[in-house]
């Protein structure tokens, strides 16, 4: 898979699984069993957008872009400042 198709894949499968919609990939690495991808969900939009509150979430895909786990790691507001791992 190329990794547009993981990243794509990602997203298309937390919406699903959460109802949320995808905001934005934070980080794709490769991992031991596929494909680390951090994944920020819009949780509940707000005005103004820098209210927003974005949901963010690890996800380990497999290499065929199936999701073998993955857990939420946060929320925050749009506008908040957050440190990078």
């Amino acid at each position: 898979m190329e990794l547009t198709d993981i990243v794509e894949t990602a997203k298309r499968q937390m919406t699903v699984i959460t109802g949320l919609p995808a905001d934005t990939v934070a980080r794709l690495d490769p991992a031991e069993d596929g494909w680390a991808v951090a994944i920020d969900m819009l949780e509940h939009r707000a005005i103004p957008r820098t209210h927003d509150l974005i949901a963010a979430f690890e996800v380990t895909l497999d290499n065929g872009g199936r999701i073998l786990r993955w857990k939420r790691t946060g929320r925050f507001q749009r506008g908040q400042a957050r440190e990078e791992a």
